[in-house]
């Protein structure tokens, strides 16, 4: 079974967001079991806002390599201006 990478990252980065919100209740002196779930809940916006997001180059959506190739078979070309000269 192969698991992407792309879910690993976003797995890790959750995690991280979970130890921080957590510890960071603890360390306040927050030991409700009700509040810290709730952190652990909170912890997974972060990560969905990304995922969501598709300019975002960790996590977001990507062009497939066939959409890609589309997009090159379509574009067409432009023609650079010439830079004018200071006076």
């Amino acid at each position: 079974m192969k698991i992407d990478k792309k879910i690993v990252a976003l797995l890790a980065s959750y995690g991280r967001s979970v130890l921080a919100g957590a510890l960071s209740l603890y360390i306040a002196g927050v030991t409700d079991p009700k509040a810290l779930a709730s952190a652990l809940i909170a912890a997974l916006l972060p990560v969905l806002i990304r995922w969501i997001n598709p300019n975002d180059p960790a996590f977001g959506r990507v062009p497939t390599a066939v959409e890609v190739d589309e997009a090159i078979k379509t574009a067409k070309p432009v023609a650079a201006k010439k830079a004018t000269p200071k006076k």
